[in-house]
């Protein structure tokens, strides 16, 4: 979604907020005085042009620069290989390899690009370095002790590495001399071509082939503290977010995916969605964290997450069931899978649409429906995918589009609030983002958005949302990475603290209390991250342990 007949806002960019009744500006829309006031209804006067306009980017999204995940799945031994440099080389190499020979024989042409990878990154790096260590633990890789720091487009790879260890019993492997390529049909034979899974059988076998490679049992973690057991959550969290996101660009990446391809994304995208449904039951609060992960350059694949998350949340909170959850979340993700078809010169542009660019833009809801149509099966959870690509720009109060007659379905108006929600946080070409708790505001004044849910909205997300950067009584300067909730932490987050320079320097959580039962830390008003450089994004990830 997006703003209609806004133009861009450069000069609100560096702004800061002066300290307001947080409780009193949800509820009743208290605020800012002045001249400060003034300029805010300024800013909010395009709020329902902006629910009228863009649904998102999808027809702007252009190939990725970077290795296709799924490319490297269906198609391995491609010369995409040896525009990977670094450490991730090795990565990419070994997937490269492993998953090639498990879906050919020894002897098939297609290996040869493989192994010649493989013949040549042993030639390279073991007399530079000595030796080729690679190994996994608690879901992250190490190259000769570095741990990797993986692209979104990565982290697919990474799993199925993941996956081919663990099977194996396997931690990962050490390299000691050059491999020529009979030493690598050599590995394949013992590693590859054979039913055996037992890690000390495998070992025995490739020592047997007299090669200069050894296998590496997992390594022992111990007993975790619970802030590891929180990190890896979210690191994990952050893993099946960006699954998500890969799976998806690589369904829309084309308007021709053929049918069986299309059929094995679809299928891999529901059984991610259900993975983050599990998540969000076990732990809903860091659940929440990707939601504030955010790209404007590859915004069709991220909003489309984003709103999943959003709406995985919110119905968590209304007591939905697991399977129902699912079903929400589906329908989430392809709410504007038909903007695909809109030029990316309409769906990018800085100026107020036309009228015929807006009647273009305000098709893709149908466009959606004829898209999720041509799936072959049609079932409940097809059906309730329909209705909410169908409903999501229609609003309690009647208005929106397509015209209707019936009050949408509850699916729709939870995906309508998350969809609104992230579009107004996301930079859009026409527009500079809105803060979260400002983007809140606006939406709790709008009266066409279902005040039940939106309360429950707001309590899912704190009045300090994820994302938000605050300022302290203190003076401090912080990134809320964890909120919402009833009680003293729906106003009281946790955030990382942010050093002059703009990298984190602690954490801090405000609803920690002096001895006789008042909080050590207050936060005095938000500020826009723009004026101190701050990319919200970047300090989440690395607050659950990931690259940005």
């Amino acid at each position: 979604m997006a703003v209609a007949g806004e133009r861009p806002r450069d000069a609100r960019a560096g702004t800061v907020r002066p300290r307001m009744d947080r409780r009193g500006r949800l509820r009743k829309g208290a605020g800012d005085r002045g001249g400060t006031r003034q300029a805010r209804r300024s800013r909010e006067k395009g709020t329902r042009k902006h629910l009228a306009r863009r649904g998102g980017g999808g027809a702007a999204m252009t190939e990725t620069q970077k290795m296709n995940i799924d490319d490297l799945s269906l198609h391995a031994g491609g010369d995409d290989i040896a525009a990977v440099k670094g450490p991730n080389a090795v990565m990419h190499t070994w997937f490269q390899l492993f998953r090639t020979a498990m879906i050919h024989a020894i002897d098939n042409q297609a290996l040869q690009k493989p192994i010649a990878s493989m013949v040549e990154m042993t030639e390279t790096l073991v007399p530079r370095e000595g030796r080729v260590s690679f190994q996994a633990k608690d879901k992250s890789l190490f190259v000769n002790g570095t741990k990797l720091r993986l692209s979104t487009d990565e982290y697919e790879l990474a799993r199925e590495i993941f996956e081919f260890f663990e099977e194996r019993g396997i931690g990962g492997f050490s390299i000691d001399g050059g491999m020529d390529a009979a030493a690598v049909r050599a590995l394949l034979s013992a590693l590859i071509y054979t039913n055996e899974r037992e890690f000390g059988k495998l070992e025995a076998a490739v020592k047997a082939a007299g090669i200069p490679f050894r296998l590496n049992k997992p390594m022992g973690t111990g007993k975790k503290s619970k802030a590891e057991i929180t990190l890896e959550r979210r690191s994990y969290t952050f893993f099946t977010y960006s699954k998500l996101i890969v799976l998806y660009r690589s369904l829309v990446a084309s308007a021709t995916v053929p049918n069986a391809q299309r059929t094995f994304l679809m299928k891999k995208i529901a059984r991610t969605v259900q993975a983050l449904v599990d998540i969000c039951l076990e732990d809903d609060h860091t659940f929440l964290t990707v939601s504030a992960v955010k790209s404007g350059e590859a915004y069709a694949a991220h909003h489309a997450a984003n709103v999943a998350i959003l709406a995985i949340a919110l119905g968590e909170k209304l007591g939905l069931s697991k399977v129902e959850l699912a079903d929400l979340a589906m329908g989430a993700v392809f709410h504007d899978v038909g903007l695909q078809n809109c030029p990316a010169d309409v769906m990018l542009k800085s100026n107020p649409l036309s009228p015929d660019d807006r009647a273009l833009v305000e098709q893709h809801p149908m466009r959606s429906v004829e898209y999720l149509l041509q799936q072959k099966v049609f079932n409940k959870s097809l059906l309730s995918q329909i209705v909410v690509a169908f409903e999501h720009h229609r609003y309690s109060d009647g208005s929106g589009y397509p015209a209707a007659s019936r009050k949408p379905d509850i699916f729709s108006r939870i995906v309508t609030i998350s969809d609104v929600y992230d579009a107004l946080t996301t930079q859009r070409p026409w527009r500079n983002a809105f803060m979260p708790d400002e983007a809140l505001g606006m939406m709790t004044r709008d009266k066409r958005f279902d005040p039940a849910l939106m309360k429950v909205f707001v309590n899912t997300l704190g009045l300090y949302p994820i994302g938000t950067v605050v300022r302290l009584h203190s003076g401090e300067i912080g990134v809320v990475i964890y909120g919402g909730g009833e009680g003293e932490r729906l106003n009281h987050p946790i955030i990382t603290l942010i050093g002059s320079d703009g990298s984190a320097t602690g954490t801090l959580d405000l609803a920690e209390q002096t001895a006789d039962g008042r909080y050590r830390w207050s936060i005095a008003m938000t500020e826009d991250p723009a004026k101190y450089g701050i990319q919200p994004s970047g300090i989440i990830a690395a607050s659950a342990g990931v690259g940005d």
